[in-house]
């Protein structure tokens, strides 16, 4: 008999709703693969390689396809994206790394640039990071949201290779394409906004083109916030 499924923390569960149904997904550092058993329990996907760089969480990852009885899951040990092979993955989830690691694993896998091929991205941190490389390199947002997990604050990017659609505005290495139309959205644009105003201040001596640039952009992030819903 199989155990009743778990439910997903609000961070996985916004990255498992970007997920295509039907899609072959690979999850990036799936530690104990909770995201690709509940797609395939909800009967979401059609294959699941959950990959991590480590064998502790793949043992974990293991144990967990077997107590929920799953068929369409495999397991492998990869540094990022290395393994896997295009054909295996139409929707690749990268969640729960630092913005910098994730642009690193894209960057070493050029195939994830073939038309069809969607990035489920979720930064822990150094998000402007990995915008900016994004954006650099032909990435365009198709969707983004953010949510709260644990007393923090996330934004899940769906991406996709369309270098002729990137044109962006200044404030979208901070927020991506986040507008404050949900209580996760105006937080996490609050605290970018409070995290500019900080560094521009820090720098208004030593370089102040660039603190009066920082403040300018932390300007315009309040100001996408209802006056009521500022902290």
């Amino acid at each position: 008999m199989s155990r009743p499924l778990f439910q997903l923390d609000p961070r996985l569960q916004l990255c498992a709703d970007f997920v295509r149904t039907g899609a072959k997904m690979a999850d990036i550092g799936t530690d104990h693969a909770y995201l690709p058993v509940w797609l395939e329990k909800q009967g979401r996907i059609r294959s699941a390689v959950a990959v991590d760089v480590r064998t502790g969480p793949l043992r974990k990852a293991e144990e967990n396809l077997k107590r929920y009885q799953t068929e369409k899951i495999s397991v492998r040990l990869s540094d990022g994206l290395a393994k896997i092979l295009p054909e295996e993955a139409d929707d690749i989830v990268i969640a729960g790394m630092g913005g910098e690691l994730i642009a690193r694993i894209l960057s070493e896998a050029p195939w994830v640039r073939r038309e069809g091929k969607r990035l489920i991205l979720q930064p822990m941190t150094c998000a402007r990071e990995l915008r900016d490389y994004l954006l650099q390199n032909g990435f365009s947002v198709l969707r983004e949201e953010a949510v709260e997990s644990r007393g923090h604050v996330y934004s899940v990017m769906l991406m996709c290779w369309q270098p002729a659609q990137t044109e962006v505005g200044e404030l979208y290495p901070y927020i991506g394409i986040l507008r404050p139309n949900t209580p996760a959205a105006r937080t996490y644009i609050e605290k970018q906004g409070t995290a500019l105003r900080v560094r521009g201040h820090g720098l208004s001596a030593k370089d102040p083109n660039e603190a009066q640039r920082l403040l300018r952009v932390a300007d315009q992030l309040e100001q996408l916030i209802p006056k009521e819903d500022l902290k």
